[in-house]
């Protein structure tokens, strides 16, 4: 069954078989977005780029709407000479074909680069952070008169927001940086909307501050559901970025009064596409989930696990109990963050999972894959003890949480 029909056929199901005063929906707060006219007249504050700007843009496991924001520039003639687009893939692998697919208005001379993180010949040392984060980068952040990066803003799982400096660390980092930054992730602070007092998110800043003045890079900030905008923010890399964090907040999070018996999480594109990314839907929403609950994880997976570095831990231990108390901080390699939050959730909660993953994957991830007529029976137990269930319609971008827990 194709993605929307399923979605279709469950949210169907919901509404014939559970009481609706027992039911959560996530809904992006606001209807409105951004006109064109709207959006030119903030992209109109960007100064124009000089020859040989360098523009960070995200790779296909991002929403943004780059080819969008480059059709515009165009238009407004902030973009007059050739420049070098460079894809900020972090530690992701796409192809350059996939990496063009973010761009459709290419004019002659224009370059793309792809980042490779293990391409350690193209990459500076610039230092060492306060938290012992050794800090390598693209030569060409380092070295590029002009810099303009292009983001979105969401909620993150552990680094509190995507966006801002995130084009460049972990963007444009080498894997060795990336990995001793991600081992805060398995610090308790280190949480979804948090950005005060998050060592992970303080530590990428940090980081960046080491490889350039920052407030000399300009850059788009922006709050998008797919295409569509409906916030945007330029300026320096830090302003920018403050003000759309708060837009964020407001236009993902989605507060509740008290937790819920189940979750169902429709993960929305990109983030469906791979099992790693997927994990996001259930990490903005986990923190409303009753101990004892269940949440079923919708995901086509067309390309399967992804970045399997996590997924190898579940194979390495047979129980969540084992992962848990396996997995540390103090001997984190890169991946164990992904598992040890992907174990404490299955260690409290029954995880199921509707998709295109085979049944060995799906029971090495300590998950049961179910069938439509095994949801109908669930959702006949669950109304009939009269349970509370939330629908998450945006699974990844949504951050649900309880008021003043």
């Amino acid at each position: 069954m194709e993605e929307k029909s399923l979605k279709s056929s469950i949210l169907s199901l919901i509404s014939e078989k559970y009481n609706p005063s027992n039911v959560i929906s996530t809904q992006i707060s606001s209807p409105k977005y951004m006109s064109r006219s709207e959006i030119c007249d903030v992209l109109q504050r960007i100064a124009p780029l000089e020859k040989d700007t360098v523009i960070i843009i995200n790779d296909h496991d991002r929403s943004t709407p780059t080819a969008t924001i480059i059709h515009y520039l165009r238009e407004l003639q902030k973009i007059p000479f050739p420049v070098t687009f460079f894809v900020a893939t972090g530690t992701h692998s796409p192809t350059p074909l996939t990496a063009a697919q973010k761009l459709s208005d290419w004019k002659e001379g224009d370059k793309l680069i792809v980042h490779n993180c293990d391409n350690y010949n193209q990459h500076t040392f610039v230092g060492i952070t306060s938290r012992k984060t050794e800090v390598w980068v693209e030569n060409l952040v380092v070295t590029a008169k002009n810099i303009l990066t292009i983001n979105s803003v969401e909620p993150h799982y552990f680094a509190g927001f995507t966006g801002g400096i995130k084009s460049i660390i972990p963007g444009l980092a080498a894997r060795k940086t990336v990995e001793q930054n991600h081992r805060w992730a398995m610090k308790q602070e280190a949480q979804i909307l948090v950005a005060e007092g998050n060592p992970l998110f303080e530590d990428l800043w940090e980081a960046g501050n080491l490889c350039r003045d920052l407030s000399q890079i300009q850059t788009i900030q922006m709050i998008n559901h797919g295409e569509q905008i409906k916030y945007l923010a330029v300026g320096s890399l830090k302003s920018a970025f403050n003000y759309a964090k708060l837009a964020a907040l407001e236009f993902f999070g989605f507060p509740m009064t008290e937790k819920v018996d189940h979750i169902i999480s429709f993960v929305a594109p990109p983030l469906d596409r791979t099992l790693y990314q997927a994990q996001k839907s259930m990490e903005n929403v986990k923190k409303v989930l009753k101990d004892g609950g269940t949440f079923l994880l919708i995901a086509v997976c067309d390309d399967g696990i992804g970045n399997s570095n996590f997924f190898q831990r579940f194979l390495n231990y047979n129980s969540p109990q084992s992962l848990i108390k396996k997995l540390s901080f103090k001997h984190y390699k890169f991946g164990d963050h992904k598992a040890f939050y992907w174990g404490k959730l299955a260690d409290r909660a029954q995880i199921y999972y509707m998709g295109n993953l085979s049944d060995e994957e799906i029971q090495t991830a300590f998950m049961t894959k179910i069938s439509l007529d095994n949801l109908t029976n669930l959702l006949e137990k669950w109304n009939k003890k009269k349970e509370t269930l939330l629908v998450d319609v945006a699974g990844g971008f949504t951050s649900c949480y309880v008021k003043n827990d």
